[in-house]
């Protein structure tokens, strides 16, 4: 049976993802307001009662479980769907990733600033960044945790010209390669509802209902009064003081969208009736586009990873670069990343560097197919979508530099000499051909002010001409950042959680 709701709801946040988890906590531990979080996946309560599933939190590997199972074409002109993973748990994704805690640079947030969102400059966010990395326990790997196959790979890149970080956290750094900095605690992922969660369960104010799927929000006289939500097999209507959706950035469209709260045209082409017009919802929608490349397999390389695995513990996820690509202007646009993997059943090793264009100018859109709140949305990432080709580019120049960086000596020594010079055209096919999502959708209902005719909310986060409804998740950032977004979307929590608490 899920939880009991309460009848006198202040705040009900409607996702107990990585941005709803925290935000909830926050405010049920700052203040007195009655706090409900309805969760989609399940909840497995606090860490102590021994209840979490070993794989969610288990930091060596990306979680496979508790999926909504997204798909779509990545691109056009691909013939296969492309799983767009989402974690469906208490959470969030923040419970399933690869850990990498990355804020991005300044020129990201001082850039949402002059987009017309006051208080979202670099200074003005970066106390909100240092709670979120102090909750979530983020810290710097040592030389001595990184596997061999990361290690040449960061050498590998020294060598071609890429310095070594102090910090990949560091806002003003433009290139660099390291470690990530990593949200692990003792060989678990430190998810948000460990976080935020755990040390407030036991408040009278908190309730966290999982297994509650919410269908849409119920608007009167210009103001949001209510949510519809399918739990136990049947539609309940749950009131609140106010409402934020944090269910992410498919989901909190959706959710809009099916509510009536969207672009009319589209509201009307799949029988929702309008009741506030709102173009931006689900516009924008923005993910890094990335690609890889696998490398060959190596009996030398196996060797090195099986003695380091026998005495260390062997992550997927651990090392990355920040590079330019010509087309770069300011910062950095592309990130580099070494992946390995053990095969669970044969116990051989695989090898990838991930190329990611991480200032994208494409952009798509999420559109409900129906509206039945079990029914996924319609999800187009836009990628390689701008009519400049500007983000096809920027994947081509990052191929070349991996072919580069793979024929230096602590890569090329044990994997044997790279590829060489490959025609731009070749590597342009390619890249289209495999483009991919980075997992960090974005900026579908993203923050402006109301001259903006795509904004949807404002700097405070509440959905413009609306009282008492409220976004806070990924799917408010005006543009996307420079990193992956899990750290991003836990400090837009700590920096909203005041306002949104008084209202």
């Amino acid at each position: 049976m899920s939880a009991v709701i309460p009848g006198d709801i202040d705040i009900l946040v409607v996702g107990g993802g990585t941005s709803g988890a925290a935000l909830a906590g926050i405010i049920a531990r700052d203040t007195d307001l009655r706090v409900v979080v309805l969760e989609a996946g399940p909840d497995y309560g606090s860490l102590g009662e021994g209840n979490w599933p070993r794989d969610v939190l288990d930091a060596t590997t990306i979680c496979r479980s508790h999926q909504w199972a997204y798909a779509g074409l990545a691109h056009p002109s691909h013939t296969a769907l492309t799983g767009f993973d989402r974690a469906k748990v208490i959470g969030g994704c923040s419970a399933h990733n690869g850990c990498v805690a990355l804020i991005g640079h300044r020129a990201d947030y001082d850039g949402w600033a002059r987009l017309g969102n006051p208080g979202w400059e670099w200074d003005a966010v970066a106390p909100a960044v240092e709670r979120a990395k102090q909750a979530l326990r983020v810290r710097i790997p040592g030389d001595d945790e990184i596997t061999p196959w990361q290690r040449r790979f960061v050498a590998a890149a020294t060598a071609w010209g890429i310095p070594r970080s102090h910090d990949m956290n560091d806002p003003d750094e433009d290139q660099g390669v390291d470690a990530s900095p990593a949200n692990i605690f003792q060989r678990m992922r430190w998810n948000t509802a460990l976080a935020y969660l755990d040390p407030v369960r036991s408040r009278p104010n908190l309730t966290v209902v999982g297994d509650a799927l919410v269908d849409k929000v119920i608007l009167s006289g210009g103001r949001a009064v209510a949510v519809d939500v399918v739990l136990d097999g049947r539609v309940q209507r749950v009131h609140a003081g106010r409402i934020v959706l944090a269910a992410g950035a498919y989901e909190s469209p959706a959710i809009l969208l099916r509510s009536g709260i969207g672009p009319g045209e589209h509201l009307r082409a799949v029988g929702v009736p309008v009741v506030h017009e709102l173009p931006g919802v689900g516009s924008n929608l923005t993910d890094h586009p990335g690609i890889d490349i696998q490398m060959d397999p190596s009996p030398a390389m196996a060797a090195e990873m099986d003695a380091f695995a026998a005495e260390h513990w062997a992550p997927d996820e651990q090392t990355l670069a920040k590079v330019r690509s010509r087309r770069c202007t300011e910062a950095f646009d592309l990130h580099l990343y070494a992946i390995t993997a053990q095969s669970r059943a044969t116990g051989e090793w695989s090898y990838r560097i991930a190329i990611a264009n991480v200032e994208p100018w494409g952009a798509g859109s999420v559109r409900l197919a129906s509206t039945r709140p079990h029914d996924h949305p319609l999800l187009d990432h836009g990628f390689l979508a701008d009519p400049e080709g500007h983000d096809l580019e920027v994947l081509v120049d990052g191929l070349e530099i991996v072919n580069e960086i793979v024929d230096q000596a602590p890569i090329a020594e044990i994997f044997g000499p790279g590829p060489g010079a490959v025609d731009r055209a070749d590597l342009a096919a390619y890249a289209r051909s495999t483009v991919g999502i980075y997992y960090h959708p974005a900026c579908s209902c993203r923050m402006g002010p109301s001259s903006d005719s795509g904004a949807v909310v404002d700097a405070g986060a509440r959905v413009h001409g609306l009282d008492n409804l409220y976004v806070c998740d990924a799917s408010i950032f005006p543009k996307i950042m420079r990193a992956n977004t899990c750290l991003p979307a836990v400090t837009i929590a700590e920096h909203l959680a005041g306002r949104i608490a008084t209202g």
